[in-house]
Parts: structure tokens; sequence; C-alpha cells
């Protein structure tokens, strides 16, 4: 059973329709006709019958059943023993082919319905002994009739298609709204917004949408699902959209609507512009709105989420990672079974310099030694601050263990060099543990070892580096 409320009611129509005109077939047999036109007539309204359970099937007319419809109605009502009773054939059709007509297919087939009965006893012969001409009251009658409930008929298919596809927009857009709320990267949350407003422009045909962004230049059109020829990366003239410009653009679309989506259209930085080739629905209009502001939520919300992971695991001052983040890294580089070294570093000197010019000056020189330290890390290292004047340093993808303790050797030197801050010159030390992972060895293990041989650097009289597992200092 069909679960949409006008598709219940047209598979009612066309039941109960179907029902209707086969009682029409017992009254075939208007004596003044021959047996071959009687067949003729129960042909005619069998066919009627066989034409609603096609449309049924469909789900649609064509056009060529605007004027078959009158011709069939005609014939099998002239069959009938009383022409007028065929009043109930082209109501029915009227009825049910509203149901699905386009405006101008209704519109057609409306005035084909009223032609039909009028038609059909001006070729019926005399009934018993009762002559009734075309034009008579009793036949005219019949025309208004056939009129208000084809409009009435008209009116109710529109009522509830409009209130099946506000039903099934609204669907579209909590669903949307789910999908959104799930979404972590600014490239999915646009997919899902321009593939929701794609099934949105292919309910309604006829119906444009037109994403614009505002950049240095002007105005471009980033997307425009519905609207005919390429228009994306099309740039439009002056600061707000121009009617006439989009009507150029997108020929046989007349009816604009645009909208700054919170913004005045003139300085927003993000439009929304609907156009129809007929009046385009305020609850249209609407939706489109709806999901744009969705889009435009679920963006600001994904970036305030960035925002916050990024302060969550990263050092206010110096922007580096802090000890969690840079652990993660760690545990994930182990696990990777390549060549990795931690670097622990710790300042010497850094409190000298801080109680001699002060807090600000301190803080300028964790800035510097913050990028000293990322620089030695390259592209496949990854440098972090644990806190006050602890910082750290991960290496991998080097091919001798050697290697890492070069490095380290460079890095400590690097931060031996004067650091120039706003009150002076200065110059600090750092004493560096370096430890290697080896198997079986877990990422507290491997920072352990480091902080083990940092000690041991700073105990062997600072601004040196030691190896975990050596001695020696490397010398700098």
């Amino acid at each position: 059973m069909p679960t949409r409320a006008l598709d219940r009611t047209r598979l009612a129509a066309a039941g109960i329709g179907g029902l209707a005109v086969l009682i029409q077939l017992g009254q075939v047999g208007n004596p003044l006709r021959s047996a071959a036109y009687e067949r003729v007539s129960a042909a005619s309204i069998i066919a009627l019958v066989v034409l609603l359970a096609v449309v049924y099937r469909r789900g649609r007319t064509s056009w060529w059943t605007v004027p078959v419809v009158p011709v069939l109605v005609t014939v099998g009502a002239s069959g009938l023993a009383d022409p007028l009773a065929g009043t109930a054939l082209s109501l029915v059709l009227l009825i049910v082919c509203s149901l699905y007509d386009t405006h101008r297919r209704w519109f057609a087939r409306l005035a084909g319905s009223v032609v039909a009965m009028p038609v059909a006893v001006a070729i019926s012969p005399a009934v018993v002994s009762q002559a009734t001409s075309w034009h008579a009251p009793s036949v005219l009658g019949l025309v208004p009739q056939i009129v208000l409930m084809g409009v009435l008929t008209r009116a109710f298919y529109l009522g509830l298609r409009r209130q099946e596809l506000a039903s099934i927009r609204d669907g579209m857009l909590a669903r949307a709204g789910r999908e959104l709320l799930a979404m972590s990267d600014g490239g999915q949350i646009r997919q899902v917004g321009e593939r929701i407003s794609a099934e949105l422009v292919r309910m309604h045909p006829g119906v444009a949408l037109l994403i614009v962004f505002r950049d240095s230049e002007g105005l471009v059109i980033a997307y425009a699902p519905g609207a005919p020829g390429e228009l994306a990366g099309r740039r439009l003239t002056g600061a707000t959209p121009d009617p006439a410009e989009l009507a150029a653009l997108a020929p046989g679309f007349r009816d604009w609507h645009v909208d700054g989506l919170g913004g005045a259209p003139a300085t927003a930085p993000l439009l929304m512009i609907v156009g129809g080739r007929r009046p385009v629905p305020a609850d249209l209009v609407d939706a489109f709105r709806s999901l744009s502001y969705q889009v435009q939520l679920a963006d600001e919300a994904q970036l305030a989420r960035a925002e916050l992971e990024y302060r969550a695991h990263h050092d206010h001052l110096t922007g580096l990672p802090t000890r969690a983040k840079f652990l993660g890294a760690a545990q994930d580089a182990i696990a990777g079974g390549g060549a990795v070294a931690l670097l622990n570093i710790d300042l010497d000197g850094f409190k000298r310099v801080n109680d001699r010019h002060g807090h600000a000056a301190g803080d300028e020189l964790l800035v510097a030694v913050a990028r000293r330290i990322t620089v030695a890390a390259g592209s496949h290292g990854l440098a972090a601050r644990f806190g006050g004047d602890e910082f750290a340093l991960l290496l991998s993808d080097f091919d001798d263990p050697a290697r890492a303790e070069e490095a380290a050797g460079r890095l400590c030197a690097e931060l031996a060099e004067p650091v120039l801050l706003t009150a002076g010159p200065v110059r600090i030390g750092a004493s560096i543990g370096v430890a290697l992972a080896e198997p079986g060895v877990t990422v507290t293990d491997l920072l352990r070892h480091a902080d083990m041989a940092m000690y041991t650097a700073k105990a062997g009289g600072k601004n040196r580096v030691v190896r975990y597992g050596f001695d020696h200092p490397v010398s700098v």
C-alpha cells in the first residue's frame, strides 16, 4: 500500500473511479442504436477503465490522453440508454487525471470535458419519447458542475502536493541537520549542503539556486544547481546582484530572490539567490534559506571545534603541541616501526633572564627558542613544549642512530647562540637528553630514558647532549 497521502488518494480515486465507469456498462443499449454501435460504446467505456489503470501505474498523464479521453467519453455516453448518465464518465476521468496533470494539461482536459457531454447528447438519437438537444438546460447545466468538480479536484490535488513536498523538504532538512552535526571537515559539510540543495532543486523543476561568494574582486557564483549553462565560476557585476543580469545569465528565469543570510546583500560575504521560471513559493525559498543557515552553522561549529582542539593540544604562547599531543605522535611513530628518537630539552640560564629582564622578556625568549627547535625538527620531526622552559623534539626517518645524536648536538649549539630580545641580547644554553626507540620500549619508557639522559647532561655541566645508555656528552 502507498505510504504518502497523495499516492493513497490517487489509488482510491483510480479504484473508485474505475468502478463508477464500469457500472455505466449496464446502461449501454439505446433502442435507436445498432448493435455494432453499442459494442463500440462498450469498448470505449472499457478503454476508459484501462486508461485509468495505465495512468495510475505510470504515475503521470501524457498529452495524447487530452484529445483521446473526450472522444472516448463522447462515444461511450452516446451509446447509453440515457446519454446524460455519461456525465459520470466525464467527471471520473477529469477528477482522476487532475491528480497527475500539469497546469496546462489540466486546463486543456477541463475544456475537453466541458465539450464532451453536449457533443454526446447532440449525436445521440431521441431517448424514449423525449428528445433532448445539446443546448437544453438539462445538458448545459452540467457544464458548470463539471467545471466546479474539475477546479475543486485540482485545488485538492495542489494542496496535497504542496503538503507532500513540504513534508519531504522537512525530512530532507532534518536529515541534513543530523549529518551536518556529525561532520568535522569543512569540505564534507559543503558536500552535504550541495547534495541536499541539488535534491531540493530536482523536486521543483524550473527552480535554480545560486550560492554566491564575495571576494576582493566582487561577487562570484560558486554553485548553481538547476540553472541552465555553466554558471559556476561566473562573476557578477556590481555589489548587489541585478535581476536583469541574472535573467540574462539564466534565460527563462524571471523571478529572483536575493538573501544575504543575515547580512545586507550589498556587503554580505555569502549570498543565496533563488530563481524560478515562475514565481517561487515562499516556503521553498525558506527551505533553501534554512539549509544555507544549517551549512553556515555547521561550518562555524567545525571551526570552533578545531579552534578548541588546537587550544587544548597546543601551547598558547609558542603554538607548539603540548605533552599529550606530542606523546600521542610519539606512540604512533613507535608503532610504525621506523627509527624514532626523543629529545628532552631543558634550557640552562632561563631563570636568570626571567629574573633580570622580567616575564615579558622570558616569554619572548621562549618564543624564539620554540622557533629554533621547530626549524631543527624539519619535515620529519615534531617540536613540543612540556611547560616552563622544558621542550621536546621527536625525530624519525633517519638511517643511523648517530644522526639523531648529531642533530641534537647541532640544536644544542644553535640554542647557545645569542637571542636578540626587546630588552637586549641574551645568551642561554640547553641540556638535551636523547633516547632511541628499541623493541619492547613504550612511549613512557622512551620519555623516561630521555629525562634521565637530560638530567645526566645537566649534572655533567649543562649545555650539552647525552644519549641514554652512553655516559659521554656530545661537545657543542
